[in-house]
């Protein structure tokens, strides 16, 4: 993802319903808490801002990166998100359910509890990242590659998958039937974690 060097750098913002929000470098800023109906972002950075427990209907990312931000417990019923970078950030139950995102990438991110309920992801990279009791419930999974990801316990039921990567990941306990393996990838350590499937018991 590149963005334009000529960013405008911003230490105060308050932020507006309805407005979009373009060229800007944003450090050091607390919008956590906030409820808002429309935001949107097109490329920006974010550096060490708190998102934490905001509220936005229609939240619209495009060509954004966000470092060691706080985006914990954000919820937005309408998210989109097209060629953006997540690296360090918290975001431990995101809630972004029936969201479309694609382009982007996840990286040493704490995603634990997060939610992906009926989204649609596409060529969408987690690397190194928590995901444990992360929801992805009936998510359409498009080239999806988890590197070295945890998600122990995550749920995957009534995924669609196609080219979704789980070689490197830790799966212990994933939720997941039998019609959602198609178009996953593990690696062949991994096949015990699947047995159960089959209902016969391993002595």
């Amino acid at each position: 993802m590149k963005l334009k060097n000529n960013l405008k750098k911003i230490n105060k913002l308050i932020l507006e319903d309805g407005e979009v929000y373009e060229g800007l470098e944003i450090k050091n800023c607390d919008f956590g808490d906030l409820s808002f109906s429309e935001i949107d972002f097109k490329n920006c950075v974010f550096k060490n801002c708190n998102l934490g427990n905001m509220q936005i209907d229609n939240l619209s990312l495009f060509e954004v990166r966000f470092d060691d931000c706080d985006l914990a417990n954000l919820h937005s019923e309408e998210f989109y998100a097209k060629k953006v970078y997540f690296e360090k950030c918290r975001m431990m139950g995101f809630m972004v359910n029936e969201g479309i995102i694609s382009e982007t990438r996840f990286e040493n991110t704490q995603l634990k509890l997060s939610q992906f309920r009926f989204a649609k992801l596409k060529n969408v990279i987690f690397g190194n990242c928590l995901l444990s009791e992360a929801d992805f419930y009936s998510a359409e999974l498009f080239n999806i590659n988890f590197n070295d990801c945890d998600l122990v316990k995550a749920e995957m039921s009534k995924t669609k998958n196609f080219k979704t990567d789980l070689k490197t990941s830790s799966i212990a306990g994933l939720k997941i039937g039998i019609e959602s393996l198609d178009g996953i990838t593990i690696d062949h350590s991994q096949v015990i974690e699947f047995v159960w499937l089959l209902g016969v018991n391993i002595e």
